[in-house]
């Protein structure tokens, strides 16, 4: 692929990217100019001497073992666990099929880690390790192999020492346990949202345009309800910004065929939800509008707060860090709350397809909200007004993504090998449930709330 430069912009392909020249210039990006011919920005086969290549252009001598690391996810999934010299690192290459913009995944990591160190400077949080970035011998923050070819971003990161990780509660045995856990990851989002509050969020860049857009999200739904089929019938409904237009434009589009799309979009269950959701517009909009009219804070969110990036210390597993910073963006940290109760409290699971099996784990609500509000500074009272309701409206949202998603042809939210062909279906209507069951929830947790206060 040829990069066409026009201004600030690169032309990769057919996708059109922002550089963020000065942004990379001020990060420090380690550019390489001499490396194996064969490596290159589109190369993916990395074989362990290429991986051993990579690791050598960090400060780190040239004795490296390369180890596969499980806990790698979905995302990156060029992730490998170096061993130099007897100490552990994370080798990463941000994902550009996911990220479009990888610099701007390394400004916003890096600005959260600078945060959380100069906060750590006059705090009097103990045991807290944000990420350690190794830099490049040129020293620099992250190593750019980015070229004609595509996008190649490499970070080294010291592996936290003594800290383990859970997918979820379930894997302690012990109940008392689970719910002492909880606790602890309510004071660890406290804790990593005091510490980055100082950051100047007004003209920050996310890596992912259009997360968190709730508004995005209902004129998808609206624009798939009403059956365009082409990005210039769904042209009033779509966004002016021409980055977001190119991103989020394909999913205000039905892509499957008539039979299937009039099917799906008359299936009583999922008319049902559709029904509820454009009842709840306006309280789906109450974050965002808070922050608008200044109500709550406008600051740099983690945006991605599930349980497993959490690292506990493996002895006492009490909370030491907040991990895989590749979603930070400009929003309010009831995001993070919100979302973070969201997958915690529903005991079913998201992909439950008996309603009646989703109910609210109220004693995880209480415990992961008392954790929080005991430890942190910066909360405010408008803020804690609306704790309770930035877990509904989290909710609310992702069932709006899985059903918009199902009804136009699962192209988000695409299946996988044997998974079913009504899977986004039961995942809406599990969040559509689980938003029902919190309404209920609501007058005894905002009374919980408040006694806390």
């Amino acid at each position: 692929m040829d990069i066409i430069e026009a201004d600030n912009f690169v032309q990769l392909g057919e996708s059109i990217v922002k550089t963020d020249k000065d942004v990379v210039n001020d990060l420090g990006k380690a550019v390489v100019n001499v490396r194996p011919n064969h490596i290159n920005g589109g190369y993916e086969d990395y074989t362990l001497d290429d991986i051993r290549w990579i690791v050598t252009q960090f400060q780190v001598s040239d004795q490296v073992e390369v180890l596969p690391f499980p806990g790698k996810g979905n995302i990156n999934l060029h992730t490998y666990e170096i061993k130099v010299e007897g100490l552990s690192y994370l080798l990463q290459k941000v994902n550009s099929s996911v990220f479009a913009f990888p610099y701007r995944v390394m400004n916003g990591m890096c600005q959260s880690i600078q945060a959380q160190r100069e906060s750590l400077k006059v705090s009097s949080v103990e045991n807290w390790e944000p990420i350690e970035l190794v830099p490049t011998k040129e020293g620099k923050d992250f190593l750019d192999l980015t070229d004609e070819h595509g996008w190649s971003v490499w970070r080294l990161m010291v592996k936290i020492p003594d800290s383990c990780s859970f997918k979820s509660l379930s894997e302690l045995p012990d109940r008392d346990k689970q719910l002492e856990l909880a606790e602890e990851i309510g004071k660890g989002l406290a804790i990593y949202s005091d510490l980055t509050s100082s950051i100047d969020a007004s003209t920050f860049e996310g890596s992912l345009p259009g997360y968190r857009d709730t508004a995005l999200y209902i004129a998808q739904f609206h624009s798939v309800l009403a059956g365009n089929r082409s990005m210039g019938d769904a042209l009033a409904l779509m966004p002016e910004d021409p980055v977001l237009k190119t991103s989020a434009g394909p999913h205000f589009v039905v892509s499957c065929p008539d039979e299937v799309y009039e099917s799906r979009l008359n299936d009583p269950e999922v008319k049902r939800c559709i029904e509820l959701i454009k009842s709840r517009e306006r309280f789906a909009m109450q974050l965002w509008e808070a922050m608008r009219v200044g109500l709550i804070r406008n600051t740099l969110i983690h945006g991605d707060t599930k349980i497993e990036n959490f690292l506990f210390d493996t002895k006492s597993l009490t909370v030491k860090s907040l991990v895989d910073l590749d979603t930070i963006m400009s929003f309010t940290w009831l995001a993070d709350y919100g979302d973070m109760l969201r997958s915690m409290v529903n005991i079913a699971g998201e992909k439950e397809s008996n309603p009646d099996d989703i109910q609210v784990d109220k004693e995880v609500f209480k415990s992961v909200t008392k954790g929080f509000l005991k430890t942190s500074n910066q909360v405010t009272l408008a803020e804690i007004e609306l704790m309770f309701a930035s877990i509904q409206i989290i909710t609310l949202e992702l069932g709006v993504r899985f059903l918009t998603d199902y009804i136009k042809g699962d192209t988000y939210f695409m299946l996988g090998e044997g998974d079913p062909e009504d899977l986004n279906k039961i995942r809406g209507i599990a969040q559509i449930t689980l938003f029902e069951r919190l309404v209920e929830f609501e007058d005894e947790a905002i009374e919980f709330i408040r006694s806390l206060v």
